[in-house]
């Protein structure tokens, strides 16, 4: 008898399961509301109850978990997770393992998803990669020299609290990084303080809890000035970043992805210009700047393959 072995991407809005099929694919989803906003123990205990779901209600073989915030794959604890909502150093992995009774792996979903991208999609064939994903948060996953990077204490890729500019605040009350200024929560934002200044734009007819990076890009593609000119700002602060990164880790390939995706090429061709602009040439040359293959799958695609990875 096969192996049970479950991938989980938990979201701020979503628990996304399924059960590993082979190292690169997955079988049918299964998919619950995320605990926003409350304690861990109700986020662990909705994400079991999926992995089970996902089971038949058997007792899986193994599973791995992509969380969003920095943690350390190492010792399972989760240092902080704003966009769940008050995780302070929780050890997931414990908890986790001690629900469902099997060996647990906990990674950072960007990390999955990158990881993802770089072992079926968009990546596949290079050694070293950089995955970017612009959604809620940004984040990113580092492969280098064919191993996906995770640094001193598996903390590594959390681009999104860069510094850019400005006084915008993220999650984790950093001032002008880049999370607060091009995330689609910082989009989202931008939009809704645009119609409560009285701007003209299709967004006011909107209840303003609705404005959130996903309205702000079916604005922009119906032809919205506002927000195709906030889309084209998040684009290209971006594509700043990715130059930087460019020009000090040098990489074959960024692959960039997340629910900015939807935004085509209104993000993607100020992205290109501002990387095109501000990358060395020589660097720039040897690197491909592309759309994640994988889609809004990848965490999943991810999850499912590290717990093939780590427990087939």
């Amino acid at each position: 008898m096969s192996k049970k072995l479950v991938g989980v991407d938990l979201g701020g809005t979503h628990i996304r399961s399924a059960l590993a099929l082979t190292a690169t694919t997955h079988g049918d989803r299964v998919e619950r509301p995320a605990p926003k906003g409350e304690p861990p123990d109700k986020a662990i205990a909705a994400c079991a109850a999926t992995i089970l779901e996902t089971c038949g209600g058997d007792k899986p073989d193994g599973v791995a978990i992509g969380i969003p915030g920095p943690l350390n794959p190492k010792t399972g604890v989760v240092f902080a997770a704003p966009n769940l909502g008050p995780w302070d150093n929780v050890n997931a992995r414990t908890k986790f393992s001690e629900l469902l009774g099997c060996p647990v792996a906990i990674q950072n979903d960007s990390k999955l998803g990158g990881y993802a991208e770089w072992v079926a999609g968009a990546g596949v064939g290079t050694k070293n990669m950089i995955f970017i994903t612009v959604g809620t948060g940004i984040g990113a996953a580092l492969v280098f020299e064919g191993e996906l990077y995770g640094g001193a204490v598996g903390a590594s890729g959390e681009i999104g609290h860069m510094y850019v500019a400005g006084d915008a605040v993220c999650a984790l009350g950093h001032h002008g990084c880049l999370e607060a200024v091009a995330s689609g929560t910082a989009i989202g934002i931008r939009a809704r303080g645009a119609v409560e200044r009285g701007e003209e734009t299709i967004l006011s007819a909107l209840d303003p809890k609705r404005i959130n990076g996903q309205a702000v890009s079916a604005a922009a593609q119906n032809g919205d000035r506002l927000a195709r000119q906030i889309i084209s700002d998040a684009g290209s602060i971006i594509g700043t970043a990715i130059a930087s990164l460019i020009n000090v880790l040098n990489p074959e390939v960024v692959v960039v992805g997340g629910g900015v995706m939807e935004s085509g090429e209104l993000f993607f061709d100020p992205l290109y210009q501002a990387v095109n602009s501000r990358a060395v040439a020589v660097s720039a040359d040897s690197c491909r700047v592309v759309a994640a293959g994988l889609g809004t799958d990848a965490g999943l695609v991810g999850a499912c393959a590290w717990a093939w990875k780590n427990f087939a």
